[in-house]
């Protein structure tokens, strides 16, 4: 029931956090997005960062024609760039594989590269630099489309490539305002349309993971209800039977003793027709934790309907069975539930034990031995444990 609670809350949170424009990973679940973000993308950043710094070390080709008299140097510093920074991707691919360092690699080496080239084009005398640190633009839009897990890296990663940009392209144009007013006006457009890009890419990302935790909750209420007693919060019949059998079969393989008890609790008609269903209700809750307290870890225990409970014991003979049967009876009988109004209200229950004979009885066979002794022990007084024949 705990676990119904916490995840029901989860769920609400969840569905809150989606309404939201931010749609932000609730603190609770930032590890669990940060893994689903790895598996589901970091081969793909892997990719994109190589193919990235092989486009850079081609994009010396045009600085060659741009910038002659600096084409050699920009040539060989690109190349040794991507080639060292080739080396780190492929170094924290492999060792150090976590989303949040990988997703940071491109924009990082990007705001390298950008302070490289800006120190190139002032290098040169070319007279086609005025024109040439247009091209600049795309730096800012690479490193804000490349990052794909979180936004804040794109606003800090802007901000860097906007200082290198702005004072590489003052230096370069020696100050003139209306070049460098021209430079600003297709600048701005740029950095807005790749942070807007960047916060949709991101922004996608944490709502597809959130939807995603959403459908795994669903689909494990459902399970639930398929296999859990929604009142009390334990096994229902059909799942019982169906892990009854399994374990049953395990035993039989191996030639080992299990038992059976069949739970009653006595004159519910009487409670449910003196209190209410509610108190009713609150007694078959009672009962069950009452069980819970008693029965061991590795025993099965579920609901068998109404005010019927079943309990599979591995590994245990009749004797023993009677044993464990006989503290359930006296614990529940000391265990009374509390109604305001009515002060607390008493309960007793009896049981029936039967030892599993792989030779002779089917599962149900068993069941129908504990059922009758269920039967003696409520024609002979009630509050009772009795063995089957």
């Amino acid at each position: 029931m705990i676990y119904q609670e916490y995840e029901q809350e989860s769920r609400l949170l969840i569905q809150k956090t989606l309404k939201t424009m931010l749609a932000r990973i609730p603190k609770q679940y930032d590890n669990e997005y940060l893994e689903y973000q790895k598996d589901l993308k970091l081969k793909h950043l892997l990719q994109i960062n190589l193919i990235a710094q092989i486009a850079y070390a081609f994009y010396s080709i045009a600085d060659w024609y741009v910038l002659a008299d600096v084409g050699q140097l920009a040539i060989a510093t690109k190349l040794l760039y991507t080639i060292i920074v080739s080396i780190i991707t492929l170094y924290l691919f492999k060792y150090h594989r976590k989303i949040e360092i990988f997703d940071l690699v491109l924009p990082c080496s990007i705001i390298g590269a950008s302070a490289l080239w800006f120190y190139l084009v002032n290098l040169s005398a070319s007279p086609n630099v005025t024109i040439y640190i247009y091209s600049s633009l795309v730096f800012v839009l690479l490193a804000n489309l490349s990052i794909q897990v979180r936004f804040l890296p794109a606003l800090i990663v802007s901000f860097t490539i906007t200082i290198i940009g702005f004072v590489g392209v003052y230096y370069a144009i020696d100050g003139a305002f209306e070049q460098f007013v021209l430079y600003l006006l297709s600048y701005m457009p740029i950095l807005v349309f790749s942070l807007v890009m960047s916060w949709v890419s991101t922004y996608k990302s944490r709502s597809i993971f959130l939807h995603h935790k959403l459908d795994s909750f669903n689909r494990q209420t459902l399970e639930m209800m398929a296999h859990t007693d929604m009142l009390t919060g334990i096994d229902n019949r059909r799942y019982f039977e169906r892990r009854a059998k399994n374990t049953i079969s395990d035993h039989a393989n191996n030639e080992q003793p299990i038992s059976l008890l069949m739970l009653d609790i006595d004159h519910f008609k009487a409670i449910n027709d003196t209190y209410g269903h509610d108190v009713g209700d609150e007694v078959l809750k009672k009962m069950s934790d009452v069980c819970k307290t008693v029965l061991r870890s590795n025993d099965l225990f579920a609901r068998y309907g109404g005010e019927e409970f079943i309990a599979l014991l591995p590994h245990t003979p009749q004797e023993n069975a009677y044993l464990i049967a006989e503290r359930l009876r006296q614990k529940i009988e000391k265990s009374p539930i509390i109604v305001q109004g009515h002060g607390p209200i008493y309960f007793t229950a009896s049981i029936g034990v039967t030892l599993i004979d792989y030779d002779k009885y089917t599962f149900n066979d068993a069941i129908k031995q504990a059922d009758i002794a269920l039967y003696v022990a409520k024609s002979a007084g009630r509050n009772l444990v009795m063995k089957a024949s």
